[in-house]
C-alpha cells in the first residue's frame, strides 16, 4: 500500500512551535493565544480558523515566509509522536511505500527526518505546497510514482487534509493526535479515523 503523510501534526509534534510563531508574527507577542482560543481553533476548519484569527487571505503566504526562520530555530527541540517511528519502520519493512506532502519547507522536513533517523524510509517528498492546494500535489505524486489510487491513502491531522484526499480520489486517514479535534474531523468524514500510530498498520482498503 502507499502511505502519503502530511508532516506537521502528523509526523512532527509542532503545535507549540506554531503557536509561538503565531504569537510573534500575528499577535506581535502582545496578546498571546489563550488555552480557550487554541481549543476553539482546534474545533474549526482551516479556512474558518484563519478568518477567526483575523488574518486576511493575502497575508497568509507572507506570514508563512516570515515564520520559516523561527520554525527552523525550534526544530531541534521538536519531537515526533510516541510510537510513530516504529510504525514507519514496520510499514517500510513490510514493503509499503511512504511519501510526504506538506506545506512546510524541504529543509525543515529533511532536517527533522534526519534528526530522528527517519529519512531513509520515504520514497518521495513534495514540500512547500500551498495550504489549500494539496489535492493537485497528491494527484501529481500518484502520476510521477505510478501509484494506484485504490492502494493509496493520504494521512493528515486537519480537515483540509480530508478534503484534499477526497478531491484527489484517494482514501483519507485522519489522526487525532494533531491539530484538529475529533469532533471536527468526524464532521468531515474521513475514510478512517485513528487514535494511535499503530492503527496505521491495521488499515485495509477495499479493492
Amino acid at each position: 500500500m502507499n502511505y502519503i503523510f502530511d508532516f506537521d501534526g502528523t509526523i512532527v509534534d509542532s503545535l507549540e512551535a506554531f503557536i509561538a510563531v503565531f504569537n510573534k508574527h500575528v499577535r506581535d507577542n502582545k496578546d498571546p493565544l489563550t488555552g480557550d482560543e487554541i481549543e476553539k481553533f482546534r474545533s474549526m476548519s482551516s479556512r474558518k480558523a484563519i478568518r477567526y484569527a483575523g488574518v486576511r487571505w493575502w497575508q497568509v503566504p507572507k506570514l508563512l515566509v516570515r515564520g520559516i526562520p523561527d520554525f527552523k530555530a525550534l526544530l531541534p527541540s521538536l519531537q515526533t509522536f510516541e510510537g510513530l517511528p516504529e510504525v514507519i519502520r514496520k510499514l517500510h519493512k513490510r514493503g509499503d511505500k511512504l511519501f510526504i506532502i506538506t506545506s512546510n519547507t524541504n529543509e525543515s522536513v529533511e532536517t527533522f527526518l534526519k534528526l530522528h533517523k527517519l529519512d531513509e524510509y520515504f520514497t518521495g517528498k513534495d514540500t512547500a505546497v500551498g495550504l489549500f492546494n494539496k489535492a493537485s500535489h497528491i494527484r501529481n505524486m500518484i502520476k510521477v510514482y505510478k501509484l494506484a489510487k485504490s492502494e493509496t491513502i493520504y494521512i493528515g491531522d486537519e480537515t483540509r487534509d480530508i478534503r484534499a484526499a477526497k478531491l484527489a480520489l484517494v482514501s483519507s486517514v485522519s489522526v487525532t493526535w494533531g491539530f484538529n479535534n475529533v469532533a471536527i474531523l468526524k464532521k468531515y468524514k474521513p475514510t478512517f479515523l485513528i487514535h494511535r500510530p499503530e492503527d496505521l498498520l491495521k488499515i485495509e482498503l477495499q479493492k
